[in-house]
This record gives structure tokens, sequence and C-alpha cells, in this order.
């Protein structure tokens, strides 16, 4: 508390030093006074005693002559002050040659934290003229203290509203991605754009809770930072992490993601002003970090629940592989068309994501239809078509049980749908039927006539885009086709075509 209120006392008096100079009355009182010197000194419980005669010359105002006669005026000064600390008043006294000086102590409240005193008055100044004086005096300090009020208010209000900023800020990155990969460097760029640092690294407790492992750094510099796993309890972040606290340095903040234990750690490198990190950048942080902690959980649960839901699939797929009619064997290419054409129509990533998921279980359904139907060569009776054509209402069916594939069941139900309106199983129109659904049809389609099957040789991939483009505007949405034409033919997917297979 002493040393707050020391640095206080030590504020308030280079504020009124300030004031005091850009004062135009000052000059009003000289001229009246005939010129006097101003010595205005800070006060210590030692700074008198200890006061040096060369030391004074740095604190005279208007006038710098009086330094030379430092010695005589030292005296007169300490033994005025003194009267006038213990009066906490204005006292005048004799200074050399004659000539007569005023002291006046500068307070806040009970702290003397500076005095004022005029040297080389012809004569005693009258008292009205005193008391104008102390008025003046104490109105600079009020103004002075008032200053230090806003300053010390506006250090304290600036960090929280930057704080609350930072809370709205992560709540929308909360809401644009649950990728875990997309998320963090998100925060490592708002965390360097908050604060206004150089480097940002975001470290994630991995290892068994014994390692810190680097998940993402944005770094402002030319020479970039190497990213390098650390453990816990060493350096500043694996300190921040083990005793749930920040570390702060001029040079470094590490900030802890808690939950009930630390998951992770932000650290930042190097203010852009060259300034050392303070206890308000640790407050802002501190505020981020309790937002992004939870975005960054928000994200883990998601990614377990993507890798469950994947397990799960990966599972049916493997078993519908068990058929005599499984040909799931372009997967990648597959799922890469799905993702390309799902661009264009300005599908988002979970959207995007679903849809492959339905590509990857599109003929669930047909785990209830005898296999002698699946394999049989030659056409169809109408009575075993009727049976074939229930296959996406059974695999709706399956699938709707299961919570997290509940968005794919209409694309299921619905991917057989033609666009003319001479589909299954409801015979929708056009854009009656789910774009996802619509999508799907076609890329389905086309993986079926390159994939080799028991009663039928595989097309090659410039005759199934033709059979494709001969169905546009009957069988499949125009629009999706001209989408897939264009996707169909890049390199990328024409590279993994090839590499699963071996087409051309």
């Amino acid at each position: 508390m002493k040393n707050e209120l020391k640095e206080y006392l030590e504020k308030l008096f280079e504020k009124f030093d300030e004031n005091w100079d850009l004062r135009k009355e000052i000059s009003a009182f000289g001229k009246y006074l005939d010129n006097p010197d101003w010595i205005i000194l800070p006060y210590m419980p030692t700074t008198m005693k200890q006061l040096k005669a060369s030391d004074i010359g740095r604190y005279v105002k208007i006038h710098t002559e009086t330094a030379s006669e430092a010695a005589a005026l030292l005296k007169s000064l300490q033994a005025s002050f003194k009267r006038s600390k213990n009066g906490k008043k204005a006292e005048q006294f004799s200074c050399s040659g004659g000539r007569s000086g005023l002291c006046y102590p500068l307070t806040d409240g009970s702290n003397i934290f500076g005095s004022v005193t005029l040297c080389g008055l012809k004569k005693q100044m009258p008292g009205t003229l005193v008391d104008i004086f102390t008025s003046f005096t104490d109105a600079v300090i009020r103004e002075s203290q008032k200053e230090l009020e806003l300053e010390d208010l506006n250090n304290t209000i600036r960090p929280r509203a930057i704080a609350l900023s930072t809370v709205h800020t992560v709540h929308r990155l909360m809401g644009a991605t649950l990728d875990l990969d997309e998320l963090l460097p998100r925060i490592a760029r708002l965390s360097l754009q908050v604060i206004r640092a150089n480097r940002c690294s975001i470290k994630l407790v991995g290892g068994r809770g014994k390692m810190l492992l680097p998940k993402t750094t944005v770094d402002l510099r030319k020479e970039k930072a190497k990213l390098k796993k650390i453990e816990v309890g060493k350096y500043a972040p694996g300190r921040a992490v083990k005793q749930a606290r920040s570390i702060r340095s001029e040079k470094f903040l590490a900030t802890p993601l808690i939950e009930e234990d630390a998951i992770g750690v932000i650290t930042l490198y190097d203010r852009l002003d060259g300034k050392p990190f303070s206890r308000f950048d640790e407050e802002i942080m501190k505020t981020l970090a309790e937002q992004a902690v939870i975005a960054v959980k928000n994200a883990q649960l998601f990614q377990e629940q993507q890798d469950l839901t994947m397990s799960s699939i990966k599972c049916i797929a493997q078993l519908l592989e068990t058929r005599p009619h499984g040909y799931h064997k372009a997967e990648a290419s597959f799922l890469k068309l799905i993702d390309i054409i799902g661009q264009k129509f300005n599908m988002n990533e979970s959207e995007i994501k679903m849809l492959q998921y339905a590509a990857m279980l599109h003929d669930a359904g047909q785990i209830s239809i005898p296999e002698k139907l699946l394999t049989k060569r030659g056409e169809l009776t109408g009575k075993e078509y009727d049976i074939i054509k229930k296959h996406p209402t059974r695999g709706a069916t399956i699938l709707k049980k299961f919570k997290p594939l509940k968005p794919i069941v209409p694309i299921i139900l619905y991917h057989h749908e033609n666009y003319d309106g001479s589909g299954y199983p409801k015979g929708l129109k056009g854009k009656d039927i789910p774009i996802a659904a619509r999508i799907l049809a076609v890329v389905e389609s086309f993986e079926a006539m390159i994939t080799e099957k028991p009663y039928r040789r595989a097309l090659s991939v410039n005759a199934a885009v033709k059979e494709v483009q001969k169905n546009s505007g009957t069988q499949f949405d125009p629009r999706v086709v001209d989408f897939f034409c264009a996707a169909v033919q890049r390199k990328d997917v024409l590279r993994l075509l090839k590499k699963e297979l071996n087409v051309s």
C-alpha cells in the first residue's frame, strides 16, 4: 500500500508540474511580482534533508540566476518548508539580498507531495494576495488530481472494454467453425490483434498430460520461430500450465487455457510498440482465454463426435462391402467430387460433411434385399424391381435411429428421385428434390458406372461422363451435371480415380 501511495504522489507531482508550466496565470503573477523565481520541488519524507544546493537549479522556473545563490536559498527554503509543512499553509521567509520568499506545501488530503516556492520578492506578499496565490495553487492541484483519476479510470475501463469486445469476437469464432485446425489460428490472430504483439503460439496438453504440443503459431517477424513441443513445467508456457496462472515478463505473456485443469496455453511474444507486457494485457488475455477454452473444448468434443460417427459409418460401409454387390472402392475420389460440387452450391462445411456421409451409406437399405436380386444377370421383373425400389426407404429407416446421422436421412431417401419426376420413392420433381440428393444422384451414378460389377463391366471415365450428360434434364439436375463435368476433369480428381480404379 505504501508503494502504491508513493507511486501515486510521484505521478501527482509530475502532473502538477506539467500543468503549472502551462498556466497563463503564472506569467501574470510573475509580472505583478516583478519576476520572482519559482521553485517547484517534489516531496518525500527525506527530500528536503537530502537536497543539495546544486539540485535546486533543476527546479527553478522562469529565472535560473537563483541557482548561483543556491546555498543561501537552500537554508531558507528548508526552514520555511518545515514551517509550512507542519502548518500545511503558506509561509513567508527572508531570502538573500534583503528579499522575501513564500513557500506553500502541495497536499493531497493528509499527504504532502511537493512544494511551490517564490524567491526574490521585493517585499512580503500581502495576505490577500497570498490567499489568491494559494487558491490558484489548490485549483491546479485539483485539476491534476482529476486528470490522474481520468487516466486511471481509462486504464481500468479500457482493458475491460477490450475484454468484452474480445468475448463477443470469440463467440463469433465459436459459431463460425468447430474445426480445431481452423479455430486455433483464428484465436492466435485475435490475440495478436488485441494485444498488438509480434508472435502468438498456442499449445495444447498431450502426451498423457506431460507435454505441451504445438498446434499453431502466427509470427509477424521476418525470422519465423519453429514449433516445438515442451514439457509441462518448463519455460513460460509450461509453467503457466503447471501453475494454472499467467506468467508475464517484459518480453512474453503466457496465459493458460483452464477448464477444470489447464488444457493448453496461449503465449504472446514482443509487443509491437516495444513496451513491456502489462497487467492490463494480462487481464485482457485472461478474459480471452476463458472464452477460448470453451471454444476449444467444443471443437474437441465435436471432433470426438465426428470420429465416433465416422467409425460407425465405416463399420456399416464395411458390412455393405461384404455383400456381393459391394463396390465402394473409389471412396476418396467420390468424396472429393462431392466436396467440389457442394462448394459450388454454397454448402457449408457441415452440409458437405453430411452429404459425404450419405454418399458412404447411400445403399444401406440394400442390406435387407435378397442377394439373388442384387446379383441377378439380365432384367428384373416388375415385382423384383418393386423390391429394389424400397431400399432408399429402408435405408432411411435404419439410419434415422442413429441421431448424429439424422441430417442424412432425406438425402438417402430421395437420391433415386429423377429430375423429371420419374424416380422413386415419392416421384419428386425438379427443385422439390433436396439439392444434396440431386448431387448424390449424379456422383453415385457415375461411381456405379466406372466400377466393375458381377453382372457387367465398368465404363471408362469419359464414357461415364457422356452417359451422365445424356441424362441431364431427365434423370439429373442440369446444373449439378455442369458442375460435375467440370469437377471430374480436374487433375487432382483424375489422379485419385486412376489411383483407386486404374481407369482411363
